[in-house]
């Protein structure tokens, strides 16, 4: 009984797998070398691809895309590259259903003529080059050539010189060399008038103040100041007698206290700190008269 239900569904489903796609070769008759011709392939359902092996070496595959109009064909273009009778490979045709077991076309054979006549052997040769009409000699345009290189050469001697200009040397001004203390109290009174403190940079305010008299140490006692952490400078004023040595500690503390400890001082406190900064640049006026005198 199963032996016959098998059977039976053999028969009904032989006919669709025969039906499944038909192929049709258009142009294939009187094949040349690089003749191209066209195989056509139509199924009945829709094709997602068609797999051509790498290993095709007699055909050049020229095109190979989906029907614009119709997505159950498939077309291939091909051209023959030797003579002869030559077989194409079956091909598997990929439906968009993945459901859909891929089928494959049948192979075929094509008989490829040869570009010559029969029982011609003999190679002609190219004919020779034709001049165009009013075509010069090669002769002509090497003349040319030297003309117009000369004629480039004679012109760029010929150029008119430009006038020599005349420079007026200028005396050189010395600039007078500020003393530290001096470039210092610019720099607080620039500080001062720019209001930071009003706008509420008071910590700007304390970073600005404190490289003043960074930078005033630096120049003065040759070291890098700027450079330094606060403690630095206070051991290294320290261990060199620098006069003011607790004054400019107390200084630097507080203005590190300020800018990295978000200590919010009040206004006469800055005020003080300022007048100090001042006062002690002013200080070091009286050293710098008795150094000239």
């Amino acid at each position: 009984m199963k032996k016959s239900s098998v059977l039976a569904f053999s028969l009904i489903f032989f006919p669709l797998i025969i039906w499944a796609f038909h192929q049709e070769l258009q142009g294939a008759d009187s094949l040349k070398v690089g003749t191209p011709f066209l195989l056509k392939i139509t199924a009945d359902y829709p094709i997602h691809s068609v797999s051509i092996p790498d290993t095709l070496e007699d055909f050049a595959i020229l095109e190979s895309r989906q029907d614009e109009k119709n997505t159950r064909s498939w077309q291939i273009k091909i051209a023959p590259l030797k003579i002869g009778a030559l077989s194409f490979p079956r091909i598997s045709v990929n439906p968009v259903d993945s459901s859909v077991t891929p089928v494959y076309t049948d192979g075929f054979r094509v008989y490829v003529l040869s570009v010559l006549a029969e029982g011609d052997t003999l190679l002609r040769d190219i004919k020779p080059l034709q001049k165009y009409p009013l075509q010069l000699g090669i002769w002509v345009y090497l003349i040319l050539l030297l003309i117009a290189i000369a004629l480039a050469i004679y012109l760029w001697l010929k150029r008119p010189k430009k006038p020599k200009r005349e420079y007026i040397t200028q005396p050189e001004t010395k600039q007078a060399i500020l003393p530290a203390w001096k470039k210092s109290i610019q720099a607080l009174d620039e500080l001062i008038k720019e209001d930071l403190l009003a706008k509420g940079e008071v910590v700007l305010y304390h970073f600005r103040l404190s490289n003043i008299l960074r930078g005033f140490l630096e120049e003065t006692y040759h070291f890098p100041a700027l450079e330094m952490t606060g403690n630095e400078i206070i051991t290294y004023l320290n261990k060199r007698n620098i006069p003011n040595y607790r004054e400019i500690r107390a200084f630097i503390n507080y203005c590190d206290m300020v800018k990295f400890a978000k200590r919010q001082p009040s206004l006469q406190e800055i005020e003080n700190y300022t007048l100090w900064l001042k006062d002690y640049l002013i200080s070091f006026i009286g050293n710098t008269i008795e150094a000239k005198n």
